[in-house]
């Protein structure tokens, strides 16, 4: 199978759904799937295509610099022009997953959709999001399926979106655990979460 992942970013920058590329698309590769990433680049500075862990990445300029905003045409652009067997966007908070999705729907590829969300630290973007929804639920609509990562996450977005919950799936976050070390001594009440420290992410 040909798979299209579509991200606002991916390697080598970090962050939940950059993990989730790299921990997914290379798993993909080894089971036989030819997989493509596409991608911006605001800095300018990055390869324009490479090959990283048997996915080929393509990177698109985006605009502004300065800001995760993302406005990429490039995008639209490259998938009107590419054939695929699936799409699969990732997260849906950037300009990239609009002009994504209005290309994908006029070429007819089948596509899914990863919202990798569910808050920001910003006000004002909490604020708007009510309007973003509003706006994307058209284009989200027409996907082959909604997925969550957890069943809060597709409750949140089927609620949000007017979108049946039966059009979501939940398919976790999967982790690559550390072979244990026998020397450490395990304490039973200590809990670690990775991650940034926002509020909305409920570290605190």
């Amino acid at each position: 199978m040909r798979i299209l992942m579509v991200a606002a970013r991916c390697y080598p920058f970090m962050g939940g759904t950059e993990t989730h590329i790299q921990e997914v698309g290379p798993r993909l590769v080894a089971r036989g799937h030819t997989v493509d990433v596409l991608t911006t680049d605001p800095s300018g500075e990055l390869p324009v295509e490479e090959e990283v862990r048997g996915m080929r990445v393509r990177r698109v300029p985006a605009w502004p610099r300065e800001l995760d905003l993302y406005v990429a045409p490039g995008i639209y652009t490259a998938i009107r022009r590419g054939a695929w067997d699936l799409v699969h966007f990732q997260g849906y908070s950037s300009f990239v997953v609009p002009i994504g999705l209005l290309a994908v729907i006029r070429t007819r590829m089948p596509f899914v959709l990863t919202f990798h969300s569910g808050g920001h630290s910003s006000r004002l973007r909490n604020a708007v999001r009510r309007t973003q929804h509003a706006l994307l639920r058209p284009l989200v609509a027409r996907a082959a399926r909604l997925i969550g990562v957890s069943e809060f996450e597709a409750d949140f977005f089927s609620a949000r979106m007017g979108v049946p919950r039966e059009r979501f799936v939940v398919i976790p976050n999967g982790a690559a655990m550390p072979a244990p070390n026998p020397g450490v001594k395990v304490d039973p009440h200590l809990i670690v979460s990775g991650g940034r420290l926002e509020r909305y992410k409920g570290h605190h």
